[in-house]
């Protein structure tokens, strides 16, 4: 398995994966959900919201650190907040301006579910609980769709860079690459 990011560190190389390792924990999750589904229907699947938080909360790692991890800043303290990483990796990306007007609008309505799922706990109202309960299946594949796009978005700059070797990497969703 090739690695999609490095990190150097006191002129030594570390080499981490976590990102990749939160995209296919997400897709295992959704996975066995989606079983789940076929085999009992919607109603005989044992946590079903759990499992649905455990998906986005996967998606929002691995998007947020890949993110993170491809926009270097080194003269800030923090990192932009994910919406606004992926607004300016969009920008400098290749992705045509309508695709990069659905992903950054996916990507918004995803992060509440997210920051929900983050920040679980009782709050005024109880948003964090509300909103989880108000995801939907549809909108959790979108959501998972959505991820996919951002990673072959990142996957076709890497590429465009004479320092990486992704030739051989067509889409992260090619079979072969996991």
């Amino acid at each position: 398995m090739r690695y999609y990011c490095r990190s150097f560190s006191a002129g030594s190389p570390l080499s981490t994966n976590l990102q990749l390792y939160f995209l296919q924990r997400a897709a295992e999750c959704w996975n066995k959900l989606d079983q789940e589904i076929t085999e009992r229907g919607i109603d005989g699947v044992k946590d079903l919201k759990e499992k649905q938080g455990s998906i986005i909360v996967s998606l929002g790692l691995t998007l947020s650190q890949l993110l993170g991890q491809n926009s270097p800043s080194p003269d800030k303290i923090k990192m932009d907040p994910p919406g606004i990483l992926l607004s300016n990796f969009l920008a400098r990306s290749k992705v045509d301006r309508n695709t990069q007007r659905r992903l950054n609008k996916t990507f918004g309505e995803f992060l509440p579910y997210y920051d929900s799922v983050r920040h679980f706990g009782i709050n005024k109202g109880e948003n964090h609980y509300q909103t989880l309960e108000r995801l939907t299946l549809a909108e959790l594949s979108r959501f998972c769709c959505m991820s996919l796009e951002v990673w072959d978005a990142v996957i076709a700059m890497l590429r465009d860079d004479e320092q990486n070797d992704l030739d051989a990497l067509g889409s992260i969703s090619d079979p072969c690459t996991l």
